[in-house]
C-alpha cells in the first residue's frame, strides 16, 4: 500500500537558486529530495526541492540564512519513499 504524507514544496526561479537551496540543505543536514517543479508552483526553472512537513521551518530558516530565496511555495501530498 502506497503512504502519503504531506510535504512542503519551494521553487526557484533560476536553477541557480535550486542549486544553491539543495546545497544549503546538505550541508544544513535537513531531510530533502530534489524533484521537477510542480505545475501547481507556475513557471519556474524546472528544479524544486521537496521537505517534510514537519522540517519545513527549518529548511526555510537554513534558506534564508544562507540568502538562498525561493519563488513559491506549496503545501501538498506525495508518496513516501
Amino acid at each position: 500500500m502506497i503512504q502519503m504524507a504531506p510535504f512542503i514544496v519551494y521553487g526557484f526561479a533560476t536553477t541557480h537558486d535550486a542549486l544553491v537551496g539543495e546545497r544549503t540543505l546538505l550541508e544544513a543536514d535537513i531531510i530533502h529530495a530534489t524533484i521537477p517543479t510542480p505545475k501547481s508552483l507556475g513557471a519556474l526553472c524546472g528544479i524544486a526541492l521537496r521537505v517534510p512537513e514537519d522540517v519545513a521551518e527549518d529548511a526555510e530558516s537554513a534558506l534564508t540564512s544562507a540568502g538562498c530565496s525561493w519563488t513559491a511555495r506549496v503545501r501538498m501530498q506525495d508518496r513516501v519513499l
